[in-house]
């Protein structure tokens, strides 16, 4: 099977995936036992008022209508109506989306192209006390929680040294008047410096780890002693071993792409930080389906695709593999 016929099965199998997420996506959330009109209805309304709201919603109809209403939507792009802000889902969604997406996608571009030169320098310099050292501080930051880390932050930076503020995305009053405003200005990169910086740190061991383990594997291969035989400089060698140890942690980096729209609900809520994570657990707390289900789709559609990306960056990074 050549290349071609790869992508295209590739492809297809990523939108059945897609399709059945978001069936049980919609099943799962209509398992809850508790109706969400329950938490909106007047003890005072009439039976006759209480059905006008269920029909509003769309509950009065029977299941499989619902959900073929709610595939169609999808397709559409058409995420429907929060049931508890009472507006169009991406418009409770959309800012939201921009603010995790500049948190967490910073984040893990920091910590990947860390693990990625930190790792290989480690996986190298293996039995080295460097290396010791290294993954012995990899692995005792991701065992902290990442809540304390960040309060621990904030003690430090905050009302120790007094350099960053306390958090949130803005000072209270500031105004942005513009895209650039709102995520290039001095105001924002000095709240956005203590979140970014723990989530780096938090998340890059297991990358750092991956890589370095993936290096003592390709260590051995004859390419390398070849290589060396030849007189290359240590540098390069590194950097050949490094392009084949990669594989692991782009896999790796494919499934935590997800966290660029769940967020990090523990991390958004010590830094008050107005992202996706702390609005997907309202959602399910007020049982808002229509922005829990948004939420949802856009995370399995954001792994889904990096996975499918993944798959054709792999004959990139390493042409000797076959598709088959």
């Amino acid at each position: 099977m050549g290349k071609r016929a790869y992508f295209i099965r590739r492809s297809i199998q990523s939108v059945v995936t897609l399709f059945v997420i978001l069936t049980i996506i919609f099943f799962i959330f209509r398992l809850i036992p508790a109706d969400p009109t329950s938490m909106f209805i007047d003890s005072q309304l009439s039976p006759k008022d209480i059905q006008s709201m269920r029909a509003e919603w769309g509950f009065d109809k029977p299941l499989y209508v619902q959900y073929l209403k709610y595939i169609r939507n999808l397709i559409a792009g058409d995420f429907g109506r929060s049931f508890f802000y009472r507006e169009p889902v991406w418009s409770v969604i959309s800012g939201k989306i921009w603010n995790t997406f500049v948190l967490m996608g910073l984040a893990l571009v920091i910590t990947f192209v860390g693990a990625i030169i930190g790792g290989a320098y480690l996986g190298w310099k293996r039995g080295k006390w460097v290396e010791k050292v290294g993954v012995v501080l990899g692995l005792s930051v991701h065992a902290l929680p990442i809540y304390w880390i960040g309060i621990m932050a904030l003690m430090v930076f905050t009302y120790w040294i007094k350099i960053f503020p306390t958090g949130g995305m803005h000072t209270m009053g500031y105004e942005a008047t513009s895209f650039m405003g709102r995520y290039l200005s001095l105001d924002f990169l000095q709240h956005l410096c203590l979140p970014l910086l723990c989530a780096s740190l938090y998340y890059m061991s297991d990358p750092l780890v991956l890589m370095r383990t993936s290096m003592l594997e390709v260590k051995g291969e004859d390419f390398l002693e070849m290589s060396i035989a030849k007189g290359f400089h240590e540098k390069t060698v590194i950097k050949h071993c490094a392009r084949n140890a990669l594989l692991p942690v782009v896999s790796h980096a494919a499934i935590m792409s997800g966290f660029l729209f769940g967020g990090q609900v523990l991390l958004e809520t010590v830094f008050t930080w107005p992202g996706m994570g702390r609005e997907l657990v309202m959602a399910v707390m007020n049982l808002d389906y229509p922005v829990a289900q948004a939420a949802f789709f856009l995370m399995a559609l954001t792994v889904v695709t990096m996975n499918l990306f993944v798959d054709f960056l792999y004959g990139y990074l390493d042409p000797r593999i076959v598709y088959q």
